[in-house]
């Protein structure tokens, strides 16, 4: 487990780094000492060494609080980071006692969806399934955390956690509100139920040693009082003293960026007289912010960064060339590997898989914009290329052909798909410089900075009761790039400039 005095010394270790006093807060009573920005595993995979650099570049720079969940990429989030850390610290890079590792539970998606399912079948489901979706159901129930708790520390390779939170817990809330006899007040009387029969568990997972503090991550915590799915901190605290005098609801984790404001802005707790964030700070709960740069706004997902600016025609031209290539090798497998795809394997399937030749002649039209575009490629395209080609590299390992071919073929792709990006980046780039434009009118400070993401960071980073903002990093560059903000001085007027961005907001784009 992570102790304060060893979180301390961490900074105090890495004083050749020259991290800042103002850059390393405090977590709330956990007493814990973190970076103002820790690494957020939500798209993290298991084999990815990209991804395994990262992670451990962070953590010698002074980001030492790590964020994940069971439901990244399907538990291989906590896969790597078990994996790496193990490494780290068996050659003594870092200590296990000055990192602290949050995951979070509820979600019941894809392998855990069909543990559910079996369990069904079987005749012993899990308790109190709420089955949101099809593919996306949703449980918070004390049998259901004792078997993710248990799953996650075998993946992490720990034996306790830090901080454990409950993931999204207001599904509930958007499930029931979808039925007829739906009454709010009923509906709140029984989440909250819910929400206290898994901290009296989590209550008891802390005198056995297995995580040393609990909380809740909610996308609801900064929405208005009225909203259905609100979920508020003042009522689970309520909850949090009446399972124990001395409880260990600690943390919270929520969105927060220059869109979705709530958290500092929005009035929704101790009827109407306090915000989020000030209740936070009041009671000394740990805050986390999620997705600070990724904000969810009327007209879509605005990515607050800034992007690359390439030449338009020279973006074409590379499109067309690296289109034929991919169909030029994609033809090559058709006619000379294809049937040395081992017999288990699909043969539609697999010539699905290898035809983006014919799949993204249109790439350059079909996508609505940078995010639609990144999301079909970071959760399908790219995906699937590789775990394909990973499969058959290791079965075709002594073919030499075939090794040829697959290392000709991935690069390819990744040309491809580089050069599909520019085109949309290109478009995105337009509205990230008049945010950055419109941030630096608002603090000459901001002017500083070079990146749209530095000055994004840096808002959140100087807002009152933000600890830590956790920041998908999954390049080093991304991790620099971070680095940057967390080391530039805070500004002094972030709530304004929430504020007056919100008026201006709608103007943007």
């Amino acid at each position: 487990m992570a102790f304060p005095e060893e979180t301390e010394k961490y900074f105090k270790r890495l004083v050749h780094r020259q991290i800042p006093s103002h850059a390393v807060r405090v977590l709330g009573r956990t007493g814990f000492h973190v970076g103002g920005i820790g690494f957020g595993g939500y798209r993290v995979h298991h084999n990815s060494v990209e991804h395994a650099r990262a992670l451990r570049y962070a953590l010698l720079n002074g980001f030492n609080l790590i964020d994940t969940s069971s439901n990244y990429t399907d538990g291989g989030s906590e896969m790597l980071i078990g994996s790496l850390l193990q490494e780290m610290i068996e050659r003594e890079e870092v200590h296990r006692e000055e990192i602290v590792v949050v995951s979070k539970v509820g979600y019941v998606q894809g392998e855990n969806l069909k543990l559910a399912q079996e369990n069904e079948r079987l005749g012993h489901p899990f308790p109190e399934m709420v089955k949101y979706m099809d593919g996306c159901w949703h449980c918070i129930h004390p049998d259901f955390l004792q078997d993710q708790l248990t799953r996650s520390l075998e993946r992490l390779q720990l034996p306790a956690l830090d901080v454990y939170l409950l993931h999204n817990p207001e599904y509930f809330l958007a499930h029931v509100k979808k039925q007829p006899e739906f009454d709010l007040e009923s509906a709140r009387a029984e989440y909250y139920r819910r929400i206290q029969k898994a901290f009296e568990w989590m209550e008891e997972k802390v005198a056995e040693g297995k995580i040393k503090a609990y909380g809740i991550s909610s996308n609801t915590f900064p929405v208005p009082a009225s909203d259905a799915e609100f979920t508020s901190l003042e009522r689970v605290l309520e909850i949090a003293e009446y399972v124990a005098s001395d409880h260990y609801f600690q943390v919270i984790q929520f969105p927060f960026n220059l869109y979705e404001a709530g958290a500092c802005l929005e009035k929704n707790q101790a009827d109407g007289q306090k915000t989020l964030l000030e209740l936070a700070r009041e009671k000394e709960i740990g805050t986390l912010v999620n997705r600070p740069l990724n904000a969810m706004t009327p007209k879509g997902m605005v990515r607050l960064a800034s992007f690359r600016e390439s030449d338009p025609k020279q973006v074409e031209q590379a499109f067309a060339a690296h289109l034929r290539k991919v169909a030029d090798l994609e033809r090559e497998f058709e006619q000379q590997h294809l049937e040395r795809v081992p017999a288990e394997v699909s043969r539609q399937q697999v010539r699905q898989v290898f035809s983006l030749g014919r799949q993204l002649e249109g790439a350059l039209h079909d996508f609505q914009n940078w995010q639609h575009w990144d999301h079909v490629k970071q959760n399908f395209i790219v995906p699937q290329i590789s775990s394909y080609l990973s499969y058959l590299n290791h079965h075709l390992r002594e073919d030499r052909a075939w090794q040829t071919w697959s290392a000709a073929y991935s690069d390819a792709v990744y040309d491809l798909l580089d050069a599909i990006s520019r085109h949309y980046e290109n478009q995105a780039q337009q509205l990230s410089k008049e945010i950055a434009q419109t941030l630096d009118e608002l603090s000459v400070t901001l002017a500083f900075s070079e990146t749209l993401s530095q000055k994004a960071l840096r808002v959140l980073l100087s807002t009152p009761g933000v600890d830590c903002v956790l920041l998908g990093m999954r390049r080093v560059p991304y991790v620099e790039d971070a680095l940057a903000a967390f080391k530039q001085v805070p500004i002094e007027n972030a709530e304004e400039v929430l504020r007056e961005f919100q008026k201006r907001a709608t103007e943007l784009g």
